[in-house]
């Protein structure tokens, strides 16, 4: 996770709190200029159950800009802009991803 920028971090930290207490791991990893995450569900011994949720993050941090593009077992189901400059765009990810986990349920 040390190539990730600053805006990059703040989604994979908040995302993780979120996966947390819908009590899901969350694992990522850097791709080239972007970072796949999944949040996953464990069973007892540790074994994946299931993946409610897998997206890449992929933000210019220069420019404060980028898209989050999400995944299910069918593939990508929705793209999502990400703009720091505009109000509520982080914030709008951050309930994107814990209305799907709700969902999810």
């Amino acid at each position: 996770m040390e190539k990730n920028g600053s805006i990059t971090k703040l989604i994979l930290v908040q995302a993780e709190q979120i996966a947390r207490q819908f009590t899901y791991d969350f694992l990522s990893e850097q791709q080239g200029d972007q970072t796949l995450c999944q949040i996953i569900q464990r069973d007892e011994d540790g074994s994946i159950l299931a993946t409610p949720l897998s997206f890449h993050v992929k933000i210019s941090e220069e420019k404060g800009t980028g898209e989050i593009i999400y995944y299910h077992e069918n593939g990508e189901f929705k793209r999502q802009l990400v703009n720091i400059y505009e109000e509520n765009s982080l914030i709008n990810v951050l309930t994107f991803i814990q209305e799907r986990l709700r969902i999810n349920r």
